[in-house]
């Protein structure tokens, strides 16, 4: 039987949804009921399956509305885990049912399977939702070994492992309720092109340009979506070049290969990564790849290096022809 979600009828009038274009409204929907998605609000996801049950195309539309979202502190997404956080959530599900008897183990789980930067704020986060008073606070605390109550901003330390979102004016929206009918939303910290034709034109990024090496030289397998490069990307930041390459020519190699890769590209590299770093990573079907790279630079350098030859002139070109003809022992009369 297929599970139900619920969404309040307060997202219609809520002054935060105001901006909105159909396309923020529409993902905004899809994500809070998601056949990812949890007892929680917070779940793995997997992009290109996402856009497909939309109906588009992840990287010229979904992404640009998931940054735009990101922007308004609707959403967060973090591209290594391949996580989605609807910061709504709550607005449209009871807390209290999630931790009830029924429900208790597997949203506690759920919880601790967080990506370890959100853990805190999204803790934070939750117990502020159940009723004041209730002893549910203290023993959800317990459970997740939290400590004293505190309404936390999320990212709020500089080392917890995730990448940064500038805060900007999205921090007016964190934590505010949908029933919060008279407080004052602000969809987009930016101003937005809101005339006719496409709207999924944001070029705010979701990821910071800091933490990755996209003008790197580094040889991406070209069957790589840009959200999968882009976590892959971020996965490198501490590799050296040449252990990087070889990495990314074994995941091409299993690409190429039908069979090898069970679940995600991205899940497939990290383990990569981690015999890497554990120091037994051994090239395989990455060996053909560089190979065949090393093969096709030496050939177009060749040829380029033909092409930006110059020119003999004419009697440069006769004068070789005269001498080719003389190692061949040909004696003929040269034109004049």
């Amino acid at each position: 039987m297929s599970r139900q979600r619920t969404v309040s009828d307060q997202i219609w009038r809520s002054n935060r949804m105001s901006g909105f274009t159909e396309e923020d409204r529409y993902a905004l929907l899809y994500f809070l009921t998601s056949p990812f998605s949890n007892v929680i609000g917070a779940y793995e996801v997997v992009i290109r399956i996402a856009a497909s049950e939309m109906g588009w195309d992840p990287d010229s539309q979904l992404m640009p509305v998931m940054r735009r979202l990101v922007d308004a502190g609707i959403l967060d997404f973090d591209p290594q885990a391949n996580y989605i956080w609807v910061k709504d959530w709550w607005d449209h599900h009871s807390a209290k049912m999630a931790v009830a008897t029924t429900l208790r183990t597997k949203t506690l789980e759920q919880i601790e399977a967080l990506p370890h930067g959100w853990r805190d704020a999204y803790v934070s986060d939750f117990i502020n939702r159940l009723p004041v008073g209730d002893p549910l606070r203290k023993t959800v605390a317990k459970a997740l070994s939290y400590g004293p109550y505190r309404l936390s901003t999320p990212y709020a330390e500089p080392d917890d492992g995730r990448m940064p979102i500038s805060a900007c004016a999205k921090d007016l929206h964190r934590n505010q309720s949908l029933n919060e009918g008279h407080t004052l939303g602000i969809a987009y910290p930016e101003a937005m092109d809101r005339g006719p034709g496409n709207t999924t034109t944001n070029t705010n990024l979701i990821y910071n340009p800091t933490t990755t090496r996209a003008d790197d030289g580094l040889h991406y397998p070209r069957a790589l979506v840009t959200a999968e490069k882009m976590s892959i990307q971020n996965l490198l930041t501490d590799v050296p070049l040449a252990d990087a390459q070889a990495l990314l020519d074994e995941l091409e190699g299993a690409i190429k290969k039908p069979g090898t890769i069970q679940k995600s590209k991205v899940a497939y590299f990290k383990g990569l990564l981690n015999n890497h770093r554990k120091g037994g990573f051994v090239p395989a079907a990455g060996i053909l790849v560089a190979t065949r790279r090393r093969e096709h630079l030496t050939a177009t350098h060749d040829a380029s290096r033909a092409s930006d030859s110059v020119p003999l002139s004419k009697a440069e070109t006769q004068a070789q022809i005269q001498n080719l003809k003389a190692q061949l022992s040909i004696h003929t009369r040269m034109p004049k």
